[in-house]
């Protein structure tokens, strides 16, 4: 092989890479990217009522004196959680995963407990519930 055809061969070889590597990034960035915001869900006076209040996302709870907030998103796949009110318990329609009260993993396909949400409470009475997406 001459030096010329070398160096040509060794041309196309780089552009090929490159030109692939630009065509692959978009697809590859946007299966990778996930940009974290921050939303703040407000329950007000009326949407404190029960021990189990839903809004935007978040579960509100009310257990002997202490509130905290979960987020209604299945650490599995994402699902919206339902509350059974019987059990009382968080369960996943999608795939059958169950949680406590608490957040706690009791059964199904998800390996993580569910997500504490911080509150703040208002002057007015509001409660603040400060949801990370993403």
């Amino acid at each position: 092989m001459e030096r010329r055809d070398f160096i040509k061969k060794g041309l196309e070889w780089a552009t090929s890479v490159l030109g692939g590597s630009l065509l692959a990034y978009p697809a590859f960035s946007f299966m990778t990217f996930r940009k974290a915001t921050n939303r703040t869900v407000v329950f007000h006076r009326d949407d404190q009522a029960g021990s189990v209040n839903f809004k935007e996302g978040v579960y509100l709870i009310r257990e002997a004196k202490e509130l905290f907030a979960l987020s209604a998103r299945c650490t599995h796949l994402g699902c919206t959680l339902n509350y059974d009110a019987v059990s009382r318990r968080f369960v996943c329609p999608c795939h059958g995963s169950v949680f406590t009260l608490l957040g706690k993993r009791v059964a199904g396909p998800a390996r993580k407990d569910l997500y504490s949400v911080p509150l703040t409470r208002t002057a007015s009475g509001d409660i603040e519930a400060l949801l990370k997406i993403g």
